[in-house]
């Protein structure tokens, strides 16, 4: 085909006018994606002008290559019809033509564009999410085909007297845009202040109080009680610094008297209880208690203190009052290291090394930082990049050789299971892509194995790649900020703790589920999800797995493939053993997405979107030790197979044979593993009737029951 052609959209009817036979044609030709309409509702469409051609010219002549069939009721547009000829696809013309009609739309003030699309046409589905077109609703479709018809939408960009939806492909759950929304205001006690003296014996906990403040960790304010005790403590004739310090920081007012009278004998029954019993309160009690109800009458996060008869009672004060006590304590370093030091193959010529950061690792991280426009402020302050290892934040760094390819600080959040936290990689090192994937991996492997976290990654402006593979790994990008957030759920939902489930995304993350657990379906099925800003979305069951990865939905009626890995590839490929090796990882667990390779015969056992078993079949030992979804398989020629087919791996070129001799393999690609708690043995299997152990060299279906008795075992479910 000729790749000079230039395309052009006729809108008017006298030009659509003599296409008309041609788009009739394509259409009844195209009734299983298309639907049918009679010939007379395309020329009313055409007189109406709701009908655009898009055309490309050949010789003297216009020749048909798609259209697009609309309807209007203001102020919204349906989509009816949209198709490219196949000779013309591959060409963005369907972007082309839907462009065309944003633009006319947008002129005349319309709100929105919906279309119609059948639940079960994939990439008819993918072309919609990629031009902007979000799911809304799920309707029902005819009664011959009784298919599920999801409704998707696209907001124009038209001055309105309400605002849109703010519904978006690129953050589908809803997020805030600012990060200083969720940074916690905490109250000073005197205590903490005083502390920052240095013969005092806390003061190196005090310290790490104000580096958490200027680390972005939190905020922290004064009660106006402040000022009376410190003239209550203060010696005569003496200067004291503290208040020069207390007027530096926000300060909130006691309370109303009428408020204080109320909730302070309420408050001392909690944490001075036998003092408040014998009417024997102090005047450090009654100023504590003040400093209590300064913080909850202004809605704060909680207070800050070394008192311990109020540390002691921060559980009844969470329940009855939701605020926090804390101790300055909490904001200091972990004395042991999260994780050893580890080393992983990279397609680069380096091997990439994960090191906490040292004072040494300053210049480096400063020059990458300076490269992507930091300023130094921001060095100083969200990237620790000045502090050595005095900073409460959690600094790692990667080596590819002797450089440093990239820098990632995680803060000492306060917020429960919230991950906080900034991520840069030098772009033009050529293991920038592998030492992205190296810091998010690390990421994703500081959250508990079963809990709902929220993580919030800022990333400079120039980080056009990192914000690519984040993407894959379930990051939704915020513009106002360039931040990457996504939910990470560590488990496999299922019937049984879906409430558990459902109430930590909502405590933690605003995000909810429906009130009941799903049926399954199947992979694309939608569900509706309450977003975070409060708009209801539509949401594929694959698209929230991507979204909350590694998480999988363990649904009733959901079904599975069980799958042989031999012993010595089984750790190399799943991470799945729950001790630390000191051993440098396997290259293939860089890749979210990795490649399981098997026979020709066994690509009819894959459907994407299946739950996929890895059964270890060792002399000694054979269970199903891990979990994962299949995104796809496809077939190769043994001697076509190349780096990307086996990268992603644990399987070199020259032990392809050790599968088996047949000329094509299976390459099946699979993500979000999940370890299971407690391996499921053979016997198990057996009485499930998986199959006998002779059965299990090769991959097999898994009914829904059996997926379900697999899971309940494995994960306590």
């Amino acid at each position: 085909m000729n790749n000079d052609l230039s395309f052009h959209i006729l809108t008017s009817y006298s030009e659509v006018s003599t296409h008309l036979p041609a788009v009739v044609a394509a259409a009844d030709n195209n009734k299983h994606a298309l639907g049918f309409f009679p010939k007379s509702v395309f020329t009313d469409f055409a007189r109406r002008e709701l009908l655009f051609v898009i055309a490309t010219r050949d010789g003297q002549s216009d020749e048909y290559a798609g259209h697009l069939l609309f309807d209007v009721t203001f102020p919204k547009a349906h989509v009816r019809q949209i198709y490219v000829k196949n000779i013309y696809r591959g060409h963005g013309l369907g972007r082309l033509i839907l462009d065309a009609l944003k633009a006319q739309l947008t002129s005349l003030q319309y709100i929105s564009i919906q279309a119609r699309v059948a639940e079960d046409l994939q990439d008819a589905n993918a072309f919609w999410e990629a031009q902007g077109f979000y799911p809304q609703r799920v309707s029902t479709g005819g009664q011959t085909k009784k298919r599920m018809i999801v409704v998707r939408a696209h907001e124009l960009e038209t001055p309105q007297l309400f605002q849109p939806s703010g519904i978006s492909v690129t953050n589908p759950l809803g997020f805030e845009n600012k990060l200083e929304d969720i940074r916690p205001l905490l109250l000073l006690d005197l205590n903490v202040l005083f502390d920052l003296g240095p013969r005092r014996t806390r003061h190196e906990q005090a310290i790490a109080v104000f580096r958490a403040e200027r680390g972005q960790t939190c905020s922290l304010a004064i009660s106006s009680e402040i000022d009376a005790e410190l003239k209550r403590t203060a010696h005569k004739g003496k200067t004291d610094p503290m208040q020069a310090l207390a007027r530096a920081l926000p300060r909130f007012p006691i309370p109303p008297v009428e408020y204080t009278d109320v909730l302070c004998p309420q408050l001392a029954k909690i944490v001075f209880p036998e003092r408040a019993t014998a009417n024997s309160l102090t005047a450090n009690d009654i100023s504590d208690l003040r400093h209590l109800a300064t913080s909850i009458f202004h809605g704060l996060h909680g207070l800050i203190t070394s008192d311990s008869s109020i540390l002691n009672s921060s559980a009844q004060l969470r329940k009855e009052f939701s605020i926090e006590v804390i101790s300055p304590e909490s904001f200091q370093n972990d004395t042991t290291e999260r994780r050893p030091v580890e080393s992983q193959p990279s397609t680069a010529e380096d091997t990439l090394t994960l090191l906490t950061a040292q004072p040494d690792d300053e210049p480096s991280i400063r020059a990458i930082l300076n490269a992507l426009d930091v300023t130094p402020a921001a060095m100083a302050s969200r990237w620790a990049a000045f502090d050595g290892g005095e900073h409460p934040s959690q600094r790692v760094v990667v080596r590819a050789g002797t450089d440093v390819t990239g820098y990632l600080v995680l803060a000492k959040t306060l917020l429960k299971n919230t991950l906080i936290g900034s991520i840069a990689v030098s772009e033009s090192s050529a293991a920038a892509s592998d030492t992205t994937r190296l810091l998010l991996n690390f990421v994703d492997e500081q959250n508990d194995f079963s809990v709902v976290n929220r993580i919030r990654l800022h990333s400079p402006s120039k980080q056009a790649l990192v914000r690519e593979i984040a993407a894959g790994y379930g990051y939704s990008r915020q513009l106002a900020n360039n931040e990457l957030q996504k939910v990470r759920i560590g488990d496999v939902i299922t019937a049984k703790n879906w409430g558990v489930v459902r109430r930590k995304l909502i405590e933690c993350c605003d995000i909810t589920l429906p009130s009941s657990p799903v049926q399954f379906s199947h992979i694309d099925q939608q569900i509706s999800v309450g977003r975070a800003d409060g708009e209801l979305a539509l949401l594929s069951i694959f698209r929230l797995e991507s979204l909350f990865s590694p998480g999988l939905f363990g649904l009733q009626g959901r079904k599975g493939v069980l799958v042989p890995v031999q012993p010595q590839y089984a750790e190399p490929l799943l991470n799945h053993s729950p001790q630390l090796s000191l051993l440098p990882r396997s290259r293939a667990q860089l890749s979210r997405q990795r490649h399981y390779i098997g026979g020709p015969a066994t690509i009819r056992s894959f459907t994407r979107g299946d739950m996929i078993f890895f059964y270890e079949s060792g002399r000694h030992s054979a269970q199903v030790v891990a979990l994962a979804r299949v995104a796809g398989a496809y077939q190769r020629d043994m001697n076509l197979i190349d780096h990307e087919d086996l990268a992603p791996s644990v399987l070199e070129e020259k032990l392809l044979t050790e599968i088996g001799k047949a000329k094509f393999k299976t390459i099946v690609i699979f993500e979000n593993i999940i370890r299971f708690r407690r391996p499921v043995p053979m016997e198990t299997l057996q009485k499930l009737k998986c199959g006998e152990p002779h059965q299990l060299l090769t991959a097999q279906r898994l009914s829904a029951e059996q997926v379900q008795g697999i899971l309940q075992l494995g994960l306590n479910v």
